[in-house]
């Protein structure tokens, strides 16, 4: 039988559609020999950007780095009210009498003993130099709580240091201020209080710091302690003391009170009224470094 004309045609189109598909696929998928991969540099300007080798860096790279964040509490922390200033304690007396003559000032032919025997309780025997340094030692540690340097002249009774190396001492430590501590005493049994000796005025070149650092420290010692002022605004002036002569630094001299009085007597050698003694000497030097500070401490009484 014979097939018609049309259908070889059909069956020739076909073929030659095929084999022109199967042509052009097996093209499209030809491998590329690995010895023919081309040079980087073969490649035109305008094809895709060449690599940027990977580069592994750590995280804290990688992110900005953190700035810490100031703590307030830190930064408005205020320094100890004294910092940076420098005081100088005498606990007046010793143990050891020392009568030996010691010119009363530079040049001066006028001498006094290296060191007087000081007062004792009329009624507790307590001896004057023992109180001094009782005191002292509190106000030392006051002191150096509140931020200032401290250097005393004495911290046992076994010594013997003249008056004039007290005011020398005072001179070398180049201290801010030198406060002298004794205790007082007077044939008449019915003088009591407390009052400060500063240097006479031809006797020294800082009256005027001197007088401003004792009516700080005898006005709020007094109310501190509840003693009264035993002279006239609690200030009086000395030109024959070898302690203040010899001194070029500010410096006073506190009588605390009366060991020849009975009732004073008994307060001075108490170690509780010792506590109460150094807190308002204390307060009397806050009041002349940093009045804002010693507001502060009054407001809290």
């Amino acid at each position: 039988m014979k097939r018609p004309a049309s259908l070889f045609l059909r069956i020739a189109a076909l073929s030659v559609a095929m084999l022109c598909i199967f042509s052009v696929g097996c093209k499209w998928h030809e491998p590329v020999p690995a010895q023919e991969t081309p040079p980087a540099s073969s490649a035109p300007a305008s094809a895709a950007p060449t690599a940027v080798p990977l580069t592994i860096v750590s995280a804290a790279t990688a992110s900005p780095t953190a700035v810490p964040t100031p703590d307030p509490t830190a930064v408005s922390t205020p320094l100890p009210p004294l910092s940076g200033f420098v005081i100088g304690i005498d606990p007046g007396h010793q143990r050891i009498y020392d009568p030996s003559p010691e010119p009363i000032a530079p040049g001066s032919s006028e001498t006094k003993q290296r060191v007087a025997g000081g007062a004792r309780g009329v009624r507790t025997r307590v001896y004057e130099y023992e109180v001094n340094l009782a005191v002292g030692l509190l106000l030392c540690q006051q002191l150096e709580a509140a931020g200032a340097t401290v250097h005393m002249t004495r911290t046992t009774q076994d010594v013997n240091i003249s008056n004039k190396e007290r005011a020398e001492f005072f001179n070398e430590h180049e201290v801010d201020l030198g406060i002298r501590l004794h205790c007082n005493r007077s044939n008449d049994a019915k003088r009591s209080g407390a009052y400060i000796l500063i240097p006479a005025e031809h006797r020294t070149d800082r009256y005027d710091e001197n007088l401003a650092a004792a009516t700080c420290v005898i006005t709020r010692y007094c109310a501190v302690t509840g003693l009264k002022m035993a002279s006239k605004e609690g200030i009086a002036t000395r030109g024959d003391q070898t302690g203040f002569n010899w001194c070029t630094r500010p410096t006073f001299c506190i009588e605390m009170g009366y060991l020849s009085n009975v009732e004073e007597d008994a307060l001075l050698a108490d170690p509780d009224f010792q506590v109460v003694m150094a807190q308002g000497l204390y307060e009397g030097i806050l009041a002349y470094f940093c009045p804002e500070a010693a507001e502060s401490v009054s407001a809290t009484e």
